[in-house]
């Protein structure tokens, strides 16, 4: 058995087979959550510039952010971005990334809308 190919891959996700694996998703245990791509409602991005996401957990009750120690403290927050996915359910699923572009064609790939909005 052959494994799937790996579109995306960081620290904070990976693209694989129209599957978004978000890691470091569960508190406290670290367990990834993995999203169905074609699920996807919505995508929202932000420069970490310009918004303030919870380093690890919900602060404003819609959105669960993937921990990410460093989101609030890089030193150069103008090269990372906070993305939400929306699936429909109550909170919508919070992650980093890096490498925008690289991370917009693997999703792009699979994602069946191109609901994509840049805050």
């Amino acid at each position: 058995m052959t494994k799937a190919p790996i579109d995306f891959e960081e620290e904070w996700s990976k693209i694989s087979n129209g599957t978004l694996e978000i890691k470091w998703f569960y508190f406290p245990t670290t367990q990834s959550l993995k999203v169905d791509i074609d699920k996807i409602q919505e995508v929202k991005i932000q420069s970490q510039a310009r918004s303030y996401a919870k380093n690890w957990g919900s602060g404003d009750f819609t959105t669960w952010w993937a921990c990410d120690m460093k989101r609030n403290f890089r030193s150069h927050p103008e090269r990372f971005y906070n993305v939400k996915v929306d699936i429909g359910e109550t909170f919508k699923k919070g992650f980093t990334v890096h490498e925008l572009d690289t991370f917009l064609v693997a999703l792009r790939r699979w994602l069946k809308i191109q609901n994509i909005v840049f805050e």
